[in-house]
């Protein structure tokens, strides 16, 4: 239990002003940041879309300003946090934020956002969060939810040593982006730009190139509530930065699971999010052999005629997450249909060449994995500060 008092976060913050901007700047361009411009790993604001106020959606109504702190209330398992830069201020937030801005009289904005990012603050609202599928919390649910609160002085303190040990996770982790384009630019040596097929590989539909006797397909329509010690189901929002995040994994019972056994996923399926990130791909880990999948992600089984990490890097290339993403529905709710994904083409060259690809990739994999083996030590060095941090021991 922390020393330090505890109070409602919407007692330490002042409310934002809204407006409409297809009303009141119909034809000035806005700044607009949606759900999708903040990265959950990196907790920042990777993209600010500019619009004429007369296009802005119907949820673009929060003005933001330098500071403030973005909570997503959608999916709040992923923690999509983000503080407002100086260059952002008098941008528009979308509602599905709840704008935080501190009241500098009462909070420092640094010490309320490292606890916006805190695992407590985010177990809180994983637990107060409501629907299955698509799990939300409300902006009041943000407000009432509660901040262990010392003196500005000992907030200022803890924000600065936490803010360090997190710049050390974030350079390790711009270490391993830097890795991703080395197995692409291979890929394209190797087999040449898929877009374009300048080698004349033969291609098939995706659904032909999985492992025979399965398909294309998505999973459990309703899990029902939590079921502790039940079989894990992947989500859209468990795929984070080409993983799946077993440590934040929902389960059923074995009754629903077994409705839905063309969708259980083996070690080494490929599991892509076909809602909202629509394209995001990752391998399913030894540990999930036998979970099972929601109806936001697709299970693709790689076949006979594919190696694993020729098909996962395939799936990955710009030219066909291009395709993906001219097959996408819906603005607010996006998505592509399993027919349409089932008939992405799939380029196949011969496997002894997929095989070399794959020799030179694992050794890339094999760096990463030494890399994510230092961030997680990293990471839990940075949680063990806040751990102690919060409850006044640092």
């Amino acid at each position: 239990m922390s020393v330090f008092r505890e109070e409602k976060i919407g007692d330490l913050v002042i409310r934002i002003n809204a407006w409409n901007p297809v009303q009141e700047a119909a034809d000035n361009y806005i700044r607009y940041v949606d759900l999708s411009s903040v990265d959950s790993t990196t907790k920042s604001i990777t993209d600010c879309h500019q619009l004429l106020g007369s296009a802005a959606p119907s949820r673009a109504r929060q003005l933001v300003a330098a500071s403030d702190i973005l909570v997503s209330t959608v999916r709040p398992n992923l923690n999509g946090v983000a503080m407002v830069p100086a260059e952002l201020d008098g941008a528009t937030a979308s509602t599905g934020f709840c704008v935080l801005r501190p009241n500098l009289n009462r909070v420092y904005p640094k010490y309320l956002f490292q606890w916006i990012k805190s695992p407590a603050f985010i177990r809180d609202m994983v637990r107060k969060a409501t629907g299955a599928s698509y799990p939300a919390v409300s902006d009041k649910i943000v407000f009432e939810s509660k901040i262990p609160l010392p003196t500005i002085e000992k907030q200022r303190r803890i924000a600065t040593v936490l803010d360090a040990a997190d710049m050390l996770g974030l350079k390790r982790r711009a270490t391993i982006g830097m890795l991703d384009p080395i197995v692409q630019s291979m890929f394209v040596e190797i087999f040449g730009d898929p877009g374009v097929n300048p080698k004349r590989w033969p291609a098939v539909p995706l659904a032909e190139a999985v492992n025979e006797g399965t398909i294309v397909t998505y999973g459990i329509v309703q899990a029902g509530e939590e079921c502790p010690g039940g079989v894990p189901y992947i989500r859209t929002g468990d795929i984070v930065d080409g993983k799946i995040v077993a440590e934040g994994l929902r389960h059923t019972t074995e009754e629903i699971a077994s409705r839905f056994t063309r969708s259980r996923v083996t070690a080494n399926d490929i599991v892509m999010s076909i809602r909202a990130t629509v394209g995001t791909t990752a391998v399913v880990p030894e540990e999930l052999d036998g979970a099972n999948l929601t109806q936001g992600t697709a299970k693709i089984s790689p076949g006979k005629q594919t190696e694993l990490l020729y098909l996962l890097n395939y799936l990955r290339a710009p030219a066909i997450q291009s395709w993906i993403g001219r097959q996408v529905k819906g603005a607010t709710f996006r998505e592509i249909t399993l027919s349409r994904l089932r008939e992405l083409p799939v380029l196949l060259p011969p496997r002894d060449l997929q095989k070399s690809f794959v020799a030179r990739a694992t050794a890339v994999e094999r760096l990463k994995s030494a890399q994510y083996a230092a961030l997680r030590k990293l990471e839990s060095l940075y949680a063990t500060l806040q751990h102690d941090a919060f409850k006044g021991e640092l």
